[in-house]
Protein backbone atom coordinates (compact mmCIF):
# COMPACT_ATOMS: atom_id res chain seq x y z
CA UNK A 1 0.00 0.00 0.00
CA UNK A 2 2.87 1.91 0.83
CA UNK A 3 4.46 2.22 -2.73
CA UNK A 4 0.79 3.49 -3.98
CA UNK A 5 1.04 6.28 -1.56
CA UNK A 6 4.69 6.90 -2.91
CA UNK A 7 2.96 7.21 -6.84
CA UNK A 8 -0.14 9.25 -5.47
CA UNK A 9 2.40 12.10 -3.85
CA UNK A 10 4.75 12.02 -6.93
CA UNK A 11 1.61 12.49 -9.43
CA UNK A 12 0.58 15.86 -7.26
CA UNK A 13 3.89 17.35 -6.85
CA UNK A 14 4.42 16.67 -10.76
CA UNK A 15 0.63 17.94 -11.03
CA UNK A 16 2.03 20.95 -8.78
CA UNK A 17 5.15 21.28 -10.90
CA UNK A 18 3.40 21.68 -14.61
CA UNK A 19 0.75 24.32 -12.71
CA UNK A 20 3.59 26.63 -11.85
CA UNK A 21 4.81 26.24 -15.53
CA UNK A 22 1.59 26.42 -16.90
CA UNK A 23 1.45 29.62 -14.99
CA UNK A 24 4.17 31.34 -16.45
CA UNK A 25 4.56 29.68 -20.12
CA UNK A 26 1.19 28.41 -21.43
CA UNK A 27 1.24 30.70 -24.24
CA UNK A 28 -1.47 29.24 -26.20
CA UNK A 29 -4.33 29.41 -23.65
CA UNK A 30 -2.85 31.51 -20.90
CA UNK A 31 -5.05 32.17 -18.17
CA UNK A 32 -5.45 35.89 -17.43
CA UNK A 33 -3.93 37.44 -14.45
CA UNK A 34 -7.53 37.97 -12.41
CA UNK A 35 -9.95 35.05 -13.70
CA UNK A 36 -13.13 36.64 -15.41
CA UNK A 37 -15.77 34.61 -14.99
CA UNK A 38 -17.25 33.91 -18.72
CA UNK A 39 -20.70 34.75 -19.72
CA UNK A 40 -21.63 31.19 -21.00
CA UNK A 41 -19.48 28.16 -20.14
CA UNK A 42 -19.71 24.67 -20.46
CA UNK A 43 -17.80 21.29 -18.95
CA UNK A 44 -17.36 18.19 -18.77
CA UNK A 45 -15.70 15.44 -16.75
CA UNK A 46 -14.93 12.23 -15.85
CA UNK A 47 -14.08 11.42 -12.49
CA UNK A 48 -12.55 8.02 -10.84
CA UNK A 49 -12.22 7.25 -7.39
CA UNK A 50 -11.19 3.95 -5.51
CA UNK A 51 -11.48 3.32 -1.88
CA UNK A 52 -13.15 1.06 0.99
CA UNK A 53 -17.50 0.51 1.05
CA UNK A 54 -19.80 -1.46 3.22
CA UNK A 55 -23.03 -1.70 1.39
CA UNK A 56 -26.11 -2.67 3.70
CA UNK A 57 -26.68 -6.23 2.54
CA UNK A 58 -23.63 -7.29 4.20
CA UNK A 59 -25.76 -5.77 7.71
CA UNK A 60 -28.54 -7.89 6.22
CA UNK A 61 -26.89 -10.89 6.08
CA UNK A 62 -25.58 -10.64 9.24
CA UNK A 63 -28.77 -9.77 11.00
CA UNK A 64 -30.19 -12.75 8.71
CA UNK A 65 -27.99 -15.29 11.31
CA UNK A 66 -29.40 -13.50 14.31
CA UNK A 67 -33.16 -13.74 13.33
CA UNK A 68 -32.23 -17.37 12.69
CA UNK A 69 -31.34 -17.77 16.19
CA UNK A 70 -33.97 -15.93 17.81
CA UNK A 71 -36.83 -17.82 15.77
CA UNK A 72 -35.36 -21.20 15.22
CA UNK A 73 -32.88 -21.51 18.06
CA UNK A 74 -29.29 -21.81 18.51
CA UNK A 75 -27.32 -23.15 15.90
CA UNK A 76 -23.83 -23.17 16.10
CA UNK A 77 -23.11 -22.21 12.67
CA UNK A 78 -26.04 -19.10 12.81
CA UNK A 79 -24.59 -17.93 16.06
CA UNK A 80 -20.83 -17.68 14.76
CA UNK A 81 -21.74 -15.80 11.66
CA UNK A 82 -24.47 -13.40 13.62
CA UNK A 83 -21.55 -12.49 15.69
CA UNK A 84 -18.90 -12.18 13.60
CA UNK A 85 -17.32 -9.39 12.16
CA UNK A 86 -18.02 -8.63 8.41
CA UNK A 87 -14.87 -6.85 6.77
CA UNK A 88 -16.16 -4.33 3.92
CA UNK A 89 -14.96 -4.71 -0.03
CA UNK A 90 -12.44 -2.09 -1.54
CA UNK A 91 -14.73 -0.47 -4.52
CA UNK A 92 -14.06 1.44 -7.69
CA UNK A 93 -16.30 4.33 -9.13
CA UNK A 94 -16.83 5.90 -12.74
CA UNK A 95 -18.50 9.27 -13.06
CA UNK A 96 -19.09 11.76 -16.24
CA UNK A 97 -20.72 15.12 -15.82
CA UNK A 98 -22.21 18.12 -18.00
CA UNK A 99 -22.20 21.51 -16.22
CA UNK A 100 -23.03 24.52 -17.68
CA UNK A 101 -22.55 27.76 -16.01
CA UNK A 102 -23.96 31.49 -16.59
CA UNK A 103 -21.02 34.44 -15.48
CA UNK A 104 -20.42 31.65 -12.98
CA UNK A 105 -23.24 32.59 -10.57
CA UNK A 106 -25.82 29.99 -12.20
CA UNK A 107 -25.13 26.24 -12.99
CA UNK A 108 -27.25 23.38 -14.71
CA UNK A 109 -25.55 20.09 -14.30
CA UNK A 110 -26.12 16.40 -14.88
CA UNK A 111 -23.95 13.55 -12.95
CA UNK A 112 -24.19 9.56 -13.77
CA UNK A 113 -22.08 7.40 -11.70
CA UNK A 114 -21.42 3.81 -11.63
CA UNK A 115 -19.81 1.94 -8.29
CA UNK A 116 -19.08 -1.16 -8.10
CA UNK A 117 -16.99 -3.55 -5.26
CA UNK A 118 -13.98 -5.55 -5.71
CA UNK A 119 -13.08 -9.08 -5.70
CA UNK A 120 -12.20 -9.75 -1.90
CA UNK A 121 -9.54 -12.22 -0.87
CA UNK A 122 -9.75 -15.96 -1.48
CA UNK A 123 -10.83 -16.88 2.02
CA UNK A 124 -14.40 -14.45 1.83
CA UNK A 125 -17.18 -16.70 1.04
CA UNK A 126 -20.21 -14.45 0.64
CA UNK A 127 -19.34 -13.68 -3.04
CA UNK A 128 -21.54 -10.79 -2.58
CA UNK A 129 -21.24 -8.55 -6.46
CA UNK A 130 -23.00 -4.94 -5.60
CA UNK A 131 -23.17 -2.33 -8.17
CA UNK A 132 -24.71 1.31 -7.86
CA UNK A 133 -26.63 3.42 -10.72
CA UNK A 134 -26.68 6.67 -9.53
CA UNK A 135 -28.06 9.83 -11.95
CA UNK A 136 -28.55 13.50 -10.51
CA UNK A 137 -30.05 16.70 -12.42
CA UNK A 138 -29.64 19.87 -10.38
CA UNK A 139 -29.12 23.48 -10.30
CA UNK A 140 -26.88 25.68 -8.27
CA UNK A 141 -25.87 29.81 -7.59
CA UNK A 142 -22.48 30.49 -6.43
CA UNK A 143 -22.55 34.04 -5.39
CA UNK A 144 -19.42 35.42 -5.13
CA UNK A 145 -17.98 37.13 -1.45
CA UNK A 146 -14.97 38.03 -3.12
CA UNK A 147 -12.86 37.18 -6.03
CA UNK A 148 -11.29 34.52 -4.34
CA UNK A 149 -14.19 33.31 -2.65
CA UNK A 150 -17.73 31.67 -3.49
CA UNK A 151 -20.26 29.99 -1.36
CA UNK A 152 -22.79 28.15 -2.99
CA UNK A 153 -26.28 26.21 -2.60
CA UNK A 154 -27.64 23.40 -4.74
CA UNK A 155 -30.64 21.28 -5.18
CA UNK A 156 -30.55 18.22 -6.82
CA UNK A 157 -33.00 15.41 -8.16
CA UNK A 158 -31.52 11.98 -7.72
CA UNK A 159 -32.21 8.70 -8.42
CA UNK A 160 -30.38 5.61 -7.16
CA UNK A 161 -30.39 2.01 -7.92
CA UNK A 162 -28.59 -0.60 -6.06
CA UNK A 163 -28.29 -4.52 -6.66
CA UNK A 164 -26.51 -6.99 -4.67
CA UNK A 165 -25.93 -10.56 -6.35
CA UNK A 166 -25.54 -13.48 -3.71
CA UNK A 167 -24.84 -16.88 -5.66
CA UNK A 168 -22.67 -19.79 -5.15
CA UNK A 169 -22.80 -23.61 -4.84
CA UNK A 170 -24.25 -25.21 -2.00
CA UNK A 171 -22.45 -28.85 -1.05
CA UNK A 172 -21.98 -30.81 1.65
CA UNK A 173 -20.96 -34.53 3.00
CA UNK A 174 -23.29 -35.10 5.74
CA UNK A 175 -25.82 -35.64 3.92
CA UNK A 176 -24.58 -35.64 0.24
CA UNK A 177 -26.09 -32.90 -0.80
CA UNK A 178 -25.46 -30.04 -3.46
CA UNK A 179 -27.20 -27.08 -6.17
CA UNK A 180 -26.85 -23.68 -6.93
CA UNK A 181 -28.33 -21.18 -4.72
CA UNK A 182 -29.57 -17.87 -6.55
CA UNK A 183 -30.24 -14.30 -4.61
CA UNK A 184 -30.74 -11.28 -5.36
CA UNK A 185 -31.35 -7.69 -3.66
CA UNK A 186 -32.55 -4.52 -4.84
CA UNK A 187 -33.22 -1.04 -3.96
CA UNK A 188 -33.69 2.01 -6.25
CA UNK A 189 -34.63 5.30 -4.05
CA UNK A 190 -34.83 8.76 -5.57
CA UNK A 191 -35.68 12.07 -4.26
CA UNK A 192 -34.58 15.89 -3.57
CA UNK A 193 -30.51 16.48 -2.14
CA UNK A 194 -30.07 20.35 -0.95
CA UNK A 195 -26.16 21.04 -0.86
CA UNK A 196 -24.19 23.86 0.44
CA UNK A 197 -20.38 24.55 -1.13
CA UNK A 198 -17.54 26.83 -1.09
CA UNK A 199 -15.06 27.16 -3.19
CA UNK A 200 -11.92 28.64 -2.53
CA UNK A 201 -9.24 30.14 -5.01
CA UNK A 202 -6.20 31.71 -3.47
CA UNK A 203 -4.09 31.67 -6.86
CA UNK A 204 -5.57 31.88 -10.45
CA UNK A 205 -4.14 28.08 -11.09
CA UNK A 206 -5.13 26.62 -7.50
CA UNK A 207 -8.37 26.24 -6.04
CA UNK A 208 -10.35 24.43 -3.09
CA UNK A 209 -13.54 23.59 -3.43
CA UNK A 210 -15.80 21.90 -0.03
CA UNK A 211 -19.02 20.61 -0.45
CA UNK A 212 -21.80 19.10 1.38
CA UNK A 213 -25.21 17.04 0.19
CA UNK A 214 -27.60 16.48 2.66
CA UNK A 215 -30.12 12.91 1.53
CA UNK A 216 -33.34 12.01 2.66
CA UNK A 217 -34.66 9.63 -0.35
CA UNK A 218 -37.21 7.01 -0.47
CA UNK A 219 -38.29 3.99 -2.61
CA UNK A 220 -38.92 0.48 -2.93
CA UNK A 221 -36.79 -2.71 -1.55
CA UNK A 222 -36.71 -6.19 -3.16
CA UNK A 223 -35.26 -9.77 -2.38
CA UNK A 224 -35.42 -12.83 -3.74
CA UNK A 225 -33.79 -16.33 -3.16
CA UNK A 226 -34.01 -19.78 -4.84
CA UNK A 227 -32.70 -22.45 -4.41
CA UNK A 228 -32.27 -25.98 -5.81
CA UNK A 229 -30.50 -28.78 -4.18
CA UNK A 230 -30.14 -32.51 -4.82
CA UNK A 231 -29.87 -34.43 -2.15
CA UNK A 232 -28.40 -38.27 -2.37
CA UNK A 233 -30.23 -40.72 0.41
CA UNK A 234 -28.74 -44.06 -0.23
CA UNK A 235 -29.72 -44.80 -3.42
CA UNK A 236 -32.09 -42.51 -4.70
CA UNK A 237 -31.51 -38.86 -5.28
CA UNK A 238 -34.46 -36.13 -4.02
CA UNK A 239 -34.43 -32.78 -6.04
CA UNK A 240 -35.81 -30.07 -3.33
CA UNK A 241 -36.69 -26.44 -4.23
CA UNK A 242 -36.89 -23.16 -2.19
CA UNK A 243 -38.33 -19.80 -2.91
CA UNK A 244 -38.83 -16.77 -0.58
CA UNK A 245 -39.49 -13.15 -2.41
CA UNK A 246 -40.14 -10.03 -0.25
CA UNK A 247 -40.91 -6.11 -1.05
CA UNK A 248 -41.13 -3.35 0.93
CA UNK A 249 -40.42 0.40 1.30
CA UNK A 250 -37.14 1.77 2.41
CA UNK A 251 -35.75 5.27 3.67
CA UNK A 252 -32.37 5.99 2.38
CA UNK A 253 -30.86 9.15 4.46
CA UNK A 254 -27.49 10.41 4.94
CA UNK A 255 -24.37 12.75 3.85
CA UNK A 256 -22.11 13.26 1.10
CA UNK A 257 -18.95 15.28 1.89
CA UNK A 258 -16.29 16.18 -0.70
CA UNK A 259 -12.72 18.12 -0.08
CA UNK A 260 -11.52 19.10 -4.16
CA UNK A 261 -7.96 20.32 -4.76
CA UNK A 262 -8.15 21.72 -8.61
CA UNK A 263 -5.13 22.36 -10.73
CA UNK A 264 -5.93 24.47 -13.64
CA UNK A 265 -3.00 24.08 -16.49
CA UNK A 266 -4.76 26.13 -18.63
CA UNK A 267 -8.69 28.08 -19.69
CA UNK A 268 -9.45 24.51 -21.00
CA UNK A 269 -8.00 21.90 -18.80
CA UNK A 270 -8.27 21.03 -15.33
CA UNK A 271 -7.48 18.06 -12.63
CA UNK A 272 -9.10 17.78 -9.34
CA UNK A 273 -7.42 15.51 -6.36
CA UNK A 274 -10.18 14.92 -3.54
CA UNK A 275 -11.73 12.67 -0.70
CA UNK A 276 -15.14 12.05 -0.33
CA UNK A 277 -17.35 10.47 2.59
CA UNK A 278 -20.44 9.18 1.87
CA UNK A 279 -22.93 8.11 5.01
CA UNK A 280 -26.48 6.64 4.75
CA UNK A 281 -28.96 4.74 6.72
CA UNK A 282 -31.30 2.64 5.23
CA UNK A 283 -34.50 1.58 7.06
CA UNK A 284 -37.24 -0.27 6.34
CA UNK A 285 -40.95 1.31 6.39
CA UNK A 286 -43.26 -1.34 5.65
CA UNK A 287 -42.28 -4.80 4.73
CA UNK A 288 -44.05 -7.81 3.30
CA UNK A 289 -41.96 -11.25 3.20
CA UNK A 290 -43.20 -14.51 1.38
CA UNK A 291 -41.33 -17.66 2.82
CA UNK A 292 -41.62 -21.23 2.29
CA UNK A 293 -42.26 -21.58 5.95
CA UNK A 294 -45.75 -21.34 8.10
CA UNK A 295 -47.42 -18.37 8.50
CA UNK A 296 -46.50 -17.29 11.88
CA UNK A 297 -42.57 -17.34 10.86
CA UNK A 298 -43.06 -15.10 8.50
CA UNK A 299 -44.96 -12.70 10.13
CA UNK A 300 -41.94 -12.78 12.61
CA UNK A 301 -39.83 -12.13 9.59
CA UNK A 302 -41.82 -9.80 9.23
CA UNK A 303 -41.63 -7.55 12.14
CA UNK A 304 -37.65 -8.30 12.60
CA UNK A 305 -36.80 -7.37 9.10
CA UNK A 306 -38.79 -4.36 9.11
CA UNK A 307 -37.37 -2.70 12.90
CA UNK A 308 -33.16 -3.14 11.57
CA UNK A 309 -31.39 -0.79 9.57
CA UNK A 310 -28.64 -1.13 7.49
CA UNK A 311 -25.78 1.07 6.39
CA UNK A 312 -24.10 2.18 3.30
CA UNK A 313 -20.96 3.99 3.28
CA UNK A 314 -18.00 4.82 1.01
CA UNK A 315 -14.79 6.72 1.25
CA UNK A 316 -13.07 7.39 -1.72
CA UNK A 317 -10.01 8.81 -3.35
CA UNK A 318 -10.88 10.46 -6.64
CA UNK A 319 -9.44 12.18 -9.55
CA UNK A 320 -11.07 13.93 -12.02
CA UNK A 321 -10.41 15.51 -15.58
CA UNK A 322 -12.14 18.77 -17.16
CA UNK A 323 -12.28 20.11 -20.20
CA UNK A 324 -14.10 23.53 -20.02
CA UNK A 325 -15.15 25.74 -23.06
CA UNK A 326 -16.68 29.48 -22.98
CA UNK A 327 -18.83 30.31 -25.53
CA UNK A 328 -20.99 33.76 -26.73
CA UNK A 329 -18.43 36.15 -25.30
Amino acid sequence: MSHKILITVLWISCLYSSSIFSKDFDSTHELPKVREPDKHRVYLRRNEGYGGINFPVIDYLKYEHFNSLLINGYDANSAVRAFSKNDGYNAVSIQHELEYRYMDKFRVFYESRSLVNLKASKNDQRNLQFKEDYSSLGVAYFHPLSPNLNIGVSLRQVDIEQTTKNNYVLFDLFPPLVGPRNREFSMNVRGTVPGLHIEIKPLRWFEIHIGKQFYNLSGNDTRSRIDIILVSDRNANLLLGYFDFSKGLVSYTGEKTTLDFVFRFSSWFATKWGYSIERYDVKYKKYLLYVDDDLQSTLIYTALEGSQKQKMEFGSMNLTFEFSKSFGE
